[in-house]
């Protein structure tokens, strides 16, 4: 039950990406599949989280349709980085969370970059680029401080439901 109320979460996610214009703050829009996957690494154990983000990641790739296996590898990767990163840390912590979520998206969009680069597609590492990158994990760490809560309640309550289902069969 836990999964499939994930795999919910990954479908609503990627039509709010892919599909619609989304949501921009001065010109910057939120990478809302590695923003769930960075928080669900905080609020879940590692392989879980390694899990949610290669196969979000993987339906990301299938829908843009470039570099297949990209994103999977990017979010999988970023998913055990800030899960190991935050497995001591007091996680309620404002600053723990927006940390943890910036860092986890700046560092995702450098390897994907670094990776679509070595795929041949070459951007100049430029002020705009590095601004966009910054930019965007700065939105993408506001935005996870502001939905860690209701996160780790829906996690809770997927859990719960899991569990129950287990019990009773």
């Amino acid at each position: 039950m836990k999964y499939v109320g994930y795999g919910f979460v990954i479908i609503l996610a990627l039509a709010l990406q892919t599909v619609s214009p989304g949501i921009t703050l001065f010109g910057f829009r939120p990478e809302l599949i590695l923003l769930l996957t960075l928080s669900l690494a905080m609020l879940e154990q590692t392989g879980v989280a390694a899990g949610f983000g290669f196969v979000s990641g993987l339906l990301q790739d299938a829908l843009i349709g470039q570099f297949i296996g990209l994103y999977a590898g990017t979010y999988l990767l970023m998913a055990i980085l800030v899960g190991f990163l935050t497995r001591r840390l007091y996680k309620e912590n404002l600053l723990v969370r927006f940390a943890a979520i910036f860092l986890g998206t700046v560092l995702g969009q450098i390897l994907y970059l670094s990776g679509a680069a070595s795929f041949g597609l070459s951007n100049p590492w430029s002020w705009g680029l590095w601004s966009a990158i910054l930019g965007t994990g700065f939105f993408n760490g506001t935005i996870g401080v502001l939905l860690y809560r209701p996160l780790a309640a829906l996690n809770k309550r997927l859990v719960y439901l899991d569990e129950l289902l287990k019990r009773t069969g």
